[in-house]
């Protein structure tokens, strides 16, 4: 075993995401603060062969290995891990799903001595798991009321590779920031404190534009649900790329591993209700789109984009529907009656952070 440790547990881990073939040091900036959870997950692809004539099988043919990788974080100020995976996108007009779906990124988890405070005095990472070619599978966002929003992501890749003794490219100095005293970057929108991890006193209505299908919400515009007659409980934002592989003949792995377009991007917005969820369906429709191109529909277009105070921006566009509607809770336990709106769109989510020079409702679109 290339460590002395009766264990591992949270404080002597570290991961870090690099641009694909790099192989070289991992620098401090490619190190993942405010993690909370990561694991792999390996799959060896087996097909079995038999003949007649015996009933032993005549060959466990061996497929490409699958390497899953999955992590969360809190919402901290620091990079996202979904940027840390594309980083090779050019410019604010090529950052939506379809440029940072095509990246690739190497993942390295450092594991380091138990004994240490932290990780920056355990020298270079004893053992060093390290998988290459990852690509982003799928990525979500959670605002919540009852605790610290969070963003999860899952890579996908078929290259794993375990180092010992300090063989790996994940030393003294990449962890160097992990002393003790790192928090929160505290960097927002105009460089101004980020009150630290996103709490839901952090999500700033005041910038946001939220769907009009929800009771209470007053037009269009950004802060359309700053008039305290809505009252969101929680939010999220996820969407799932769908990748396929692409064979070929005299590789036995994919050459690439697109997302299947359309992609779907679905959000989940929970309010507590002091009067119902007020959607109408009929079979007619909504008699207000008879004159738009939604004639004999129930729901029309919406805007959703959401804003922290540490400089994150989710930007689903302007077309997302409405999918369903569920009113319940207010139950004999003494529970409150609830709404939750579950809207749609197809490609069109941009992940945006201050600190990359942009931030606003179709930025990307030049809107």
């Amino acid at each position: 075993m290339p460590t002395a440790n009766d264990r591992i547990f949270y404080a002597c881990q570290g991961v870090a995401i690099q641009s694909h073939g790099k192989d070289a040091s991992v620098a401090t900036g490619e190190m993942v603060h405010g993690l909370q959870s990561v694991g792999i997950t390996t799959n060896f692809s087996l097909e079995q062969a038999f003949e007649l004539g015996q009933i032993e099988i005549y060959e466990n043919i061996e497929g490409t290995p699958d390497i899953e990788v999955t992590m969360e974080k809190v919402l901290d100020g620091y990079p996202l891990i979904y940027h840390l995976a594309s980083t090779g996108v050019a410019g604010t007009s090529a950052s939506g799903l379809v440029a940072r779906s095509k990246q690739r990124c190497d993942v390295r988890l450092g594991i380091f001595p138990e004994e240490n405070n932290f990780i920056k005095d355990g020298g270079d990472a004893p053992a060093e798991v390290y998988m290459s070619g990852m690509y982003l599978s799928s990525v979500s966002y959670s605002l919540p009321t009852d605790g610290s929003a969070t963003e999860s992501v899952t890579l996908v890749g078929n290259n794993k590779q375990w180092f010992r003794d300090g063989a790996g490219k994940m030393d003294t100095a990449s962890v160097v920031n992990f002393d003790g005293l790192d928090e929160p970057l505290g960097l927002g929108t105009n460089a101004a404190p980020s009150g630290g991890i996103s709490q839901k006193e952090d999500v700033l209505l005041d910038k946001c534009i939220l769907p009009q299908s929800l009771e209470g919400v007053s037009g269009s515009g950004v802060g359309n649900a700053n008039n305290g007659r809505v009252h969101i409980q929680s939010v999220s934002v996820s969407t799932d790329f769908s990748r396929e592989d692409i064979l070929e003949l005299g590789s036995k792995t994919p050459y690439a591993r697109p997302a299947a377009f359309p992609i779907e991007v679905s959000c989940e917005i929970e309010s507590i209700t002091t009067s119902g969820d007020f959607v109408n369906a009929t079979e007619a429709g909504d008699y207000d789109l008879y004159t738009t191109t939604g004639s004999g529909n129930n729901t029309p277009n919406e805007k959703i984009f959401f804003q922290t105070r540490n400089g994150l921006g989710l930007d689903l566009g302007s077309k997302n529907r409405l999918q369903s509607v569920s009113y319940g809770g207010g139950d004999a336990g003494g529970g409150n009656a609830t709404c939750t709106y579950s809207f749609v769109n197809y490609n069109d989510l941009d992940v945006q952070m201050a600190q990359n020079g942009y931030i606003g409702f179709e930025y990307l679109k030049g809107n």
